[in-house]
């Protein structure tokens, strides 16, 4: 009979962890945040994208970076932050999740290691688009959703065993686990060559019907990101509120053909109003 691997050495591999690293469950991302930042004595730097004072990873003892007018001045800006006061860790996402950015995480790891900080990057939306690479990005702690990647399940966070509890902060069902594990290996399969090139066909469809439509203009956060994954504002003019359209490995033409029918309802009827 053929071993059936343990969930946390399948998903260690996902992410291409370190050999000492140590894998936990908890039971959502800020619980799986917390294992990490509650032990500190230190400072915590979290780069928010969002603009938004309420975001749930932005304890208020937290320092907050803002995001920039572009990537280049944002990553001076978590710089700075460090040159001005010292801190101990580092907290960032792994793409915009409103515009798709994905951010360079071996330069922000760079920033924080020169500061003697380590960094945590909240992976949401990027472990099922982009390869994740702790050993190779000099990432210390990667924190994943089963809520995305499988659809269901814990969180998990995987990183640096010294800085890390020694137990899980939540008790998984081992059937749980092991489907969490078969849905990253499933991306794996797929390959990320594949859904990279899957999520840029799709982004040129999308960035035609917009084109197309009066009024309505893709927003990007930063203009020189080298990188984006399939997450889209789209502005619709007269109106306060964008447009979300989201598309990736389980996306096909219909189902985006559905979202940009939506899209263009509501410039239709901007138009008319």
């Amino acid at each position: 009979m053929v071993p059936v691997p343990d969930p946390k050495d399948v998903l260690a591999g996902f992410v291409r962890a370190r050999v000492d690293d140590r894998v936990l469950f908890a039971d959502d991302v800020d619980e799986a945040i917390a294992l990490v930042t509650t032990p500190l004595s230190g400072d915590v730097v979290l780069l928010d994208v969002r603009g938004d004072p309420e975001t749930s990873t932005a304890s208020p003892g937290f320092r907050r970076v803002a995001a920039q007018v572009d990537l280049t001045h944002t990553l001076a800006a978590v710089e700075a932050e460090f040159v001005a006061r010292e801190a101990e860790l580092l907290i960032v996402p792994g793409v915009v999740d409103a515009t798709g950015e994905v951010l360079p995480l071996p330069r922000l790891a760079a920033i924080a290691h020169r500061h003697g900080a380590r960094v945590l990057v909240d992976a949401g939306e990027l472990a099922t688009r982009r390869v994740i690479n702790l050993t190779s990005h000099g990432i210390d702690y990667v924190v994943l959703s089963g809520a995305i990647i499988a659809g269901f399940g814990p969180a998990v966070v995987i990183g640096r065993g010294d800085g890390l509890p020694p137990a899980d902060s939540a008790h998984v069902d081992i059937a749980v686990a092991h489907g969490l594990a078969q849905a990253a290996l499933a991306v794996v399969d797929l390959g990320f060559d594949w859904i990279g090139l899957h999520e840029e066909s799709l982004s040129a469809v999308v960035d035609d019907a917009v084109r197309a439509l009066p009024g309505a203009r893709r927003l990007r956060l930063w203009p020189d990101a080298r990188d984006r994954v399939g997450l889209a504002e789209i502005a619709v003019g007269g109106r306060y509120e964008p447009v979300s359209i989201r598309w990736g490995i389980g996306t096909g033409h219909k189902e985006l053909a559905r979202q940009l029918n939506t899209l263009a309802h509501v410039v239709f009827e901007q138009e008319a109003s």
